[in-house]
């Protein structure tokens, strides 16, 4: 299929397989939703409203009096996962992002694949004890 611009780079979400018991009405998740919107439930199929299910932490649960019959299966999509914590600062600059910045101190060990490609604006300086690996076949520049 022909893009404009990258190709996407996600073609599959996280599916989890519940087989309920016809008696339970919380299950535990793989993972830890933001929230009920943050995941797709279907029981046979059937996609359940948001309202009808409710996320805390990796419990999924009906409510009291609502199990899922024991002959279904719940099928839980993950749509987005809770992020570590780490805001991804923005850094760009100017109208349509002319300009980026980045460091002029690397203060991490970083690994450049065999199939990266690499670019920083120096002078850049490599802290103590911190490494840049760049693997076979990767590359990285410094302009």
């Amino acid at each position: 299929m022909s893009y404009l611009g990258t190709e996407p780079r996600f073609g599959t979400y996280p599916v989890q397989l519940i087989t309920p018991n016809g008696t339970d009405t919380s299950f535990t998740l793989n993972e830890s939703p933001t929230s009920e919107a943050s995941i797709i439930v279907t029981i046979d199929g059937v996609k359940q409203q948001t309202d009808s299910y409710s996320v805390t932490g990796t419990t999924l649960a009906f409510g009291v009096g609502h199990p899922p019959a024991s002959s279904t299966q719940i099928e839980v999509v993950y749509l987005g996962l809770a992020s570590d914590g780490i805001p991804t600062v923005d850094q760009t600059l100017g109208t349509n992002a002319l300009m980026r910045t980045n460091a002029q101190t690397i203060n991490e060990d970083i690994t450049i694949g065999a199939t990266t490609n690499a670019v920083s604006g120096g002078p850049i300086t490599i802290a103590d004890t911190r490494t840049v690996t760049i693997t076979a076949g990767g590359n990285w520049s410094v302009v």
